[in-house]
This record gives C-alpha cells, structure tokens and sequence, in this order.
C-alpha cells in the first residue's frame, strides 16, 4: 500500500504525506490491507483483483492545489462507487527537485448499496436478482478506450488545474511519435537505480542515461511546451470551458468527456472498407518486400565494389538512391541519401551540357592529291 517501506529496502518511507481509503464495503471499512487482500483471493482464477495506477502531480504546485488536484482526478474516476486507497507521496527527484505522485489502488467492483458479507463480495454478478450475487464489475472501466480516456481525463484536469494556478506549465496526453517530436522517451528507472542514489549517492549506468536525456531533452522544452500549451486551447474548445468558467463547473465538462468516451459503443467498420484496407495493406508487404530484396541486391553490390566510380556509371548512387525511396515505404526519411541523389543528378545534367556540340558549328574539310601537296591546292568545302 506504499505506507510502509520502500520496495526493495528496509528503508522506511519518508516521502508519505497523505493517504486515504474511500468506497470500501462494510466489511473491510477500516481496513484497506484486508479488502484487497480479499480480492487476491476471491477474484476468479485469472481475473484482475484490482488496479494499480501511478500518476504526478505537478511540482510547481503549492500543497493544497496539489492535494486538490489529485482528489479531483479520483473522484472524476471513482466517484462514489468504486472501492480505492491512495497515498500522496513527494520525494527528491533525480533532479534535486520533489517529485510529487500519486499511488492508487482500485477495483472495478461497484458499491449498490447491497450489504454484501465478504464471501459474497467477490462472486459472480446477478442481474436478475443483485443482492444474491457478488458486487457488478463496471465493464466501462475496462473499456477498449477506457485507459486512453483516463490518461485524457487526467491531463484536462491537471491542465485545468494548473491555468486556475496561474501557470504556465500544461500537459499533452500523446505520445511523442503522435505528437511528432522526434525524440526518444526517457528511460525508465527500477527502483534499485533510485535508491542507490538517495542512499548510497552511486550513479548506476541506468540512472546517467536519464541525466544524458534530461540534458538533450532541455534543447527541445520550449517547443514541447508550446506544443502542450495548444492543445490545451484546442481542448478547451472541444469541451466547450473557457477560462473564465469557475473550476466545478470545468471538472463537470471534463467529467461528462470521460463518460462519453467509454460508454459509447465504437463504432464498426463496414465489411467492404476492412477488405479494401486489407487489400492496401497486402499492397503495401508486397512493396516492403520488394524494397527489402533491392536492399539485399545493392548490399551484395556494395560488398563487391569497394569504391562507387568502380560501378558502371547507371549503376553508380544506385544504393542511395534505393535508400531516398524508403519514405515511400512507411520508413524514415534518409536525408543523406537524398542529398547525394540530387548532387549526383546536378553532376550528370551539368556533364551532359558540356559534351553537346555547338548548334551550327562549321565543319571545314580539304582533300589534296598528292602532287599538289606541294602547290597547296585541292578541293575544299
């Protein structure tokens, strides 16, 4: 439950600044530990006994908008029905700054007012007569958008969160490849890595890969940040908030965006649109493919001549060539290549001009016998 010590070590956890249990059935009211240990154990054979989320809470953040903050993003996932415990942590980053997260433990199970004894809990739902089965597990938070719906929700409410502030910081809920920031995501980190830093201030090779990226990464900040900065306003509209609009009726908008999202039934393609897309995709192998075998050729030729001008002259930027046509195929683009195409069609078009002859040039001719060599004379034209 993240109160104790720290995973891993004998440490005791300094980091705890709060944490609470909320919607737990009567039985286990007090006891968190006992509810989802019941679940470990009353849950079917290979059925999800509960949760585990992790989110941050922004560090910039004064303690009471941090700790409102969370207790929003809860209770617009929870409400008042599913069973959760959460603690509020904030420990020393990497960075030397705090980093201020959230644990959190649910379960799907919905309180209905049944007054059910453990045993009873964790059985099977009964539709036709509730009170003699098990507590109904919310089959929307298992949707098939139900965790991209979260991650949004939460990012519109940290954003909302942190305009109400004053800040300037926002959140994007896309991933970097989405967004189209070419840069790699940050490692991740085991909780050894850590640890030896706070406890035994040693730098694994884990922990200076981050180091490594937080540096590159500051190169690109203002341009993330901006780019986050507009889809908030982008956001903004699709949920129909504007800035002014006090902060409970924001998180009400925000509320009723997550509920459409994983309620609704996604919508089927048509029979006729999945067998044309099958067919461009059977098109697009079969072009993969084919760029794979002229790949192999042209690595076969390069092994067998070591210096490009050894190749006959048609054959000669033929591996370039072949790398500039990968962006065609779905692969990234390779501007190298690309630039040594062109370079190599201005030299051709340039050597083709210079090897034309002049338009009207004369040609002068003068045929001598041989014993008028001597008189200089002969025909000419």
């Amino acid at each position: 439950m993240h109160q104790g010590v720290e995973t891993g070590t004998e440490h005791l956890r300094e980091d705890l600044v709060y944490w609470r249990a909320r919607n737990l059935p009567a039985w286990s009211e007090h006891d968190p530990v006992a509810y989802f240990t019941a679940a470990e154990t009353g849950e079917r054979v290979k059925g999800v006994a509960y949760t585990e989320w992790r989110f941050n809470v922004p560090r910039e953040m004064t303690r009471r908008e941090q700790m409102a903050t969370a207790r929003d993003v809860l209770q617009a996932s929870f409400g008042d029905t599913h069973p959760y415990v959460w603690a509020l942590h904030d420990a020393r980053a990497a960075d030397g700054g705090r980093n201020v997260h959230v644990h959190v433990l649910w379960s799907a199970r919905t309180i209905d007012g049944i007054d059910r004894t453990e045993e009873h809990f964790f059985r099977r739902y009964n539709a036709a007569h509730p009170e003699r089965g098990g507590a109904r597990k919310d089959l929307e938070m298992n949707h098939m958008g139900a965790v991209k719906a979260a991650r949004v929700q939460y990012v519109d409410i940290v954003n909302a969160h942190l305009e109400h502030g004053g800040y300037e910081a926002r959140l994007h809920p896309d991933s970097l490849q989405a967004r189209g920031i070419d840069r790699e995501p940050e490692p991740k980190l085991l909780p050894s890595d850590s640890n030896k830093l706070k406890h035994h201030f040693v730098v694994t090779d884990r922990m200076q890969e981050v180091f490594t990226h937080r540096h590159a990464r500051a190169q690109s900040a203002p341009a993330e940040r901006a780019d986050a900065q507009a889809y908030w306003q982008r956001r903004q509209v699709e949920l129909g908030i504007s800035r002014d609009m006090p902060i409970d009726q924001q998180l009400q908008r925000i509320r009723e965006a997550r509920e459409q999202a994983i309620s609704r039934v996604p919508e089927r393609v048509p029979a006729h649109e999945l067998a044309h897309q099958a067919y461009e995709l059977q098109q697009s192998i079969g072009g993969l493919e084919r760029y794979s075998n002229q790949l192999r050729n042209e690595h076969a030729m390069e092994m067998h001549f070591r210096e490009d001008y050894q190749r006959p002259q048609s054959g000669q930027r033929s591996a370039e060539r072949v790398l500039a046509e990968g962006k065609e195929h779905g692969l990234p683009r390779d501007a190298q290549a690309e630039r040594a195409v062109a370079q190599f069609a201005r030299s051709l078009e340039q050597l083709s001009h210079e090897q034309e002859p002049q338009v009207g040039g004369a040609l002068n001719v003068r045929i001598f016998r041989e014993e008028e060599r001597e008189r200089d004379q002969g025909w000419g034209f």
